[in-house]
């Protein structure tokens, strides 16, 4: 009987052990926030939390301390409750995430005010520095595209430091100020995230932008915000933070940021706005805009106006729909002092694609593979959409749905899931939340069309065994990077 006893203990060892590192994991990609941990455990992989697939967080000392508080708390669980011993192991295993939540609550208390006083470290630097001029960023997506290519573009003439890669909250902010702030720089462009009200307000106050920018507006993260209204209001934060002489960048082929833009000049603020169409003469002089737009052979390019002056531009980026990106980055740098045709030429010169952002790479058997799992959203899946529609030969689209939706949730996934049946010759979802209405969109085009819904060993292998040369899989999400990285590791 001893020796059972020991082998379950064994195997309840590793269980709890994987189970925990799991949740840690979890938790991380989360930020440790209780508000978006909530919205996981409605979708369907959140209520199969018992039994998730083994995932290993990033080492560092609060995954650690995390670590080692769950395993010694549910050890001491299983040790001193008094039933039997089976039940014992059944009780401790219903525990292990409520466990992982209380540690990272408790961790979490130290945490805030370590950042409390690293926010105010570099708020000190910020305010010592009189000759940084500050460009904020905003909006549900784009702005990490949008950040990287107006720095490289203001690299040309300023001395330029940037937040690093998607860091959008106070921490990240001070922490870039803290690490890469010298007396050489000129130019802080500072990327604002936010799931609620309040927050990019904060990093206004901190960072003082003369210059806002936004990007677009859509349906992410709306079962925190609750609608797109409260939305625009939580990200016209940073407009509404700017000084009587700041300039609010906005882009005027969004609907919503239009809105934004009235309410800009309601309260006295200059506005810019860019577009990927002609704007009306009255708005001319102030809109950076695009004519001929063409994506073709890895290349996009487009003749950039402003007033009376243009120019051509040429970058090495993936879909027309990143036309929109590089003209905010051009109306950013011009509206920060750089000349319209300095803007330009290094904007040709300087821009390469992001990581992880409509990506190419060389893929099995001669296919190109599109590595797009920086992020997923509505409109960046539509844009990926568009993009693998004018390939040739095989498509297929590697999709991870999307949470956070809110109310748009099924709306957003039928939509999704009807352009992809209208281009896609096989379709593979790397989980299977919204399924339903993933499926209804497809049927609406192809009733019969399969949907597959894969883990990352199986899709690779399917993936191995279906492409041939010419064919193009865009990964989209991060989930779709599992799979991808199983199959290969080589940039083009």
């Amino acid at each position: 009987m001893n020796d059972i006893v020991r082998v379950i203990f064994a195997l309840w060892a590793v269980r709890i052990g994987a189970n925990v590192l799991t949740y840690i994991h979890l938790w991380f990609v989360k930020e440790y926030r209780f508000d978006r941990m909530m919205v996981h455990l409605k979708t369907k992989q959140g209520k199969r939390i018992l039994f998730a697939p083994l995932r290993i967080p990033p080492l560092s000392p609060k995954t650690v301390i995390i670590f080692v508080l769950s395993l010694s708390m549910l050890l001491f669980l299983l040790v001193r409750i008094n039933v039997n011993i089976y039940l014992r192991y059944l009780v401790t295993d219903l525990l292990t995430f409520p466990t992982t939540a209380l540690f990272v609550e408790l961790v979490n208390l130290p945490t805030r005010i370590y950042h409390r006083m690293i926010i105010g470290r570099a708020l000190h630097m910020l305010m010592s520095h009189t000759k940084l001029r500050v460009i904020g960023v905003t909006g549900s997506y784009g702005k990490t595209s949008t950040k990287e290519f107006m720095a490289a573009v203001l690299g040309a003439q300023f001395r330029v430091l940037k937040t690093e890669a998607s860091k959008n909250s106070p921490i990240g902010i001070a922490e870039t100020v803290i690490k890469n702030l010298t007396e050489d720089h000129t130019v802080f462009i500072v990327e604002m995230g936010a799931y609620k009200r309040g927050e990019i307000a904060s990093m206004t106050r901190m960072v003082r932008p003369e210059i806002g920018l936004v990007t677009a507006i859509n349906a992410q993260h709306q079962d925190l915000f609750g609608t797109l209204d409260t939305t625009m209001k939580a990200k016209y934060e940073l407009i509404q933070g700017l000084p009587h002489n700041g300039i609010a960048v906005m882009n005027a082929d969004d609907p919503l940021v239009r809105t934004m833009g009235e309410w800009a000049k309601r309260d006295g603020k200059a506005v810019w706005w860019y577009s990927m169409h002609q704007p009306h003469a009255e708005n001319r002089e102030r809109t950076m805009w695009a004519s001929d737009i063409r994506a073709a052979d890895g290349r996009l390019s487009f003749v950039c106006h402003l007033g009376k002056h243009e120019g051509a531009v040429s970058v090495s980026l993936l879909g027309a729909h990143q036309a929109g990106n590089v003209l905010a980055a051009i109306a950013g740098a011009v509206a920060c002092g750089m000349p319209f045709e300095r803007a330009l030429e290094a904007t040709t010169r300087a821009i390469h694609p992001i990581p992880k952002v409509m990506e190419p790479v060389k893929g099995t058997n001669g296919a190109l593979f599109i590595d797009d799992t920086f992020n997923n959203n509505p409109d960046a899946a539509r844009a990926a959409l568009a993009f693998l529609e004018k390939t040739k030969g095989r498509k297929i689209f590697v999709f991870q749905p999307m949470i956070e939706l809110g109310a748009y949730t099924d709306s957003s996934h039928e939509e999704i899931g009807e352009y992809a049946a209208s281009v896609c010759d096989d379709i593979i979802l790397t989980n299977g939340n919204f399924l339903d209405a993933f499926r209804r969109g497809v049927m609406r085009i192809h009733p019969d069309k399969e949907i597959r819904v894969m883990g990352a060993r199986e899709a690779a292998r399917f993936i191995e065994q279906t492409v041939t040369r010419n064919d193009t899989v865009v990964f989209k999400g991060k989930e779709a990077e599992r799979i991808l990285n199983r199959l290969t590791t080589r940039r083009v």
